[in-house]
């Protein structure tokens, strides 16, 4: 190292540590220049240097972690699997355990959901005493019931006494007249396809406003359906129908697809192909479950229950 640097040389060095770079590389351009003095030059000229952060850049850039984190606070997504799945349809191929260690550091912190939903002092009475009322129901009753449900896919099914249950597919909100139409075609469809009648069954839909218009119960009781069966299901009880556990199914296969469908007729495709593989066994010990969804509703007085 010389004795004493140039002023060339200086301003050289000055140049290369106001740029960031490390002593390292500058020692390979100039050899005879040892670390006390970059250490000295970087004080007198760098008083606050931006060093280099060392290890493997983030994998995730902080617009995408903003993204993540406000589904998690908004409850869009539940947990670090969730957020794994929405991760890869946006790209990013990530552990859980890397995604928890990612939502640490931006400030989340992990705690088991409370999975339990409001029901109101009045509703939890109607819950009550509906579950009082068919207690007495056994499986080969409920095996007569056929269940309706919509999801958010817009999937619109029932099951009857096996694996009879009819899909259709949508594109806006239900309406009492969509869902008469839906009726006359999905419904009576899977009644005829098992040689049912509506006598022979007890048709459940909830209290959404399309099931219970002046419409729809006009289209009920000119086909045969006793009206009074079909109006009774106690509000605030998704929990006492089981296909909702049949749409949860067919959401978790839909979501093993390696890509997103770029159609709406791709999304059709998977709907209808992933509906007519569930099987009647999986349907079946959803339906042989209410005995045990009304003994619950009953222990808990009418509030909300683990189903």
């Amino acid at each position: 190292m010389p004795a004493r640097l140039t002023q060339n040389l200086r301003n050289i060095l000055q140049s290369l540590l106001q740029r960031g770079r490390s002593f390292s590389k500058i020692k390979k351009l100039y050899p005879g220049v040892g670390n006390s003095t970059l250490t000295r030059l970087r004080k007198l000229y760098c008083p606050d240097p931006a060093r280099p952060l060392g290890g493997r850049p983030k994998k995730l850039g902080a617009k995408t972690m903003s993204l993540v984190s406000r589904g998690l606070r908004s409850g869009a997504l539940d947990n670090s699997r969730a957020a794994q799945e929405s991760l890869r349809w946006m790209g990013h191929d990530m552990s859980t355990n890397g995604i928890r260690k990612s939502l640490r550091r931006n400030g989340l912190k992990s705690r088991r959901k409370v999975k339990t939903n409001f029901v109101s002092k009045t509703n939890k009475r109607l819950r009550l005493a509906w579950a009082k009322k068919h207690r007495h129901l056994t499986i080969a009753d409920w095996r007569r019931w056929v269940f309706s449900d919509e999801t958010r896919i817009d999937l619109w099914g029932s099951d009857a006494e096996g694996p009879g249950y009819g899909t259709t597919i949508i594109e806006d909100a239900i309406n009492s007249g969509l869902y008469v139409d839906i009726s006359k075609t999905s419904l009576n469809d899977t009644l005829e396809h098992f040689g049912k009648t509506p006598s022979d069954v007890r048709f459940q839909q909830d209290r959404a406003t399309p099931h219970t218009s002046g419409i729809t119960k006009q289209w009920f009781t000119d086909n045969g359906f006793n009206l009074d069966e079909v109006m009774d299901w106690p509000p605030q009880s998704p929990n006492l129908n089981p296909i909702e556990h049949v749409w949860h199914l067919l959401k978790l296969r839909l979501n093993k697809y390696p890509t997103r469908p770029s159609t709406k007729e791709e999304l059709e495709r998977r709907i209808n192909i992933q509906w007519y593989k569930i099987t009647e066994k999986e349907c079946q010990k959803y339906i042989d479950s209410m005995p045990a969804r009304i003994k619950a509703v009953i222990k808990s007085k009418g509030g909300s229950t683990h189903y």
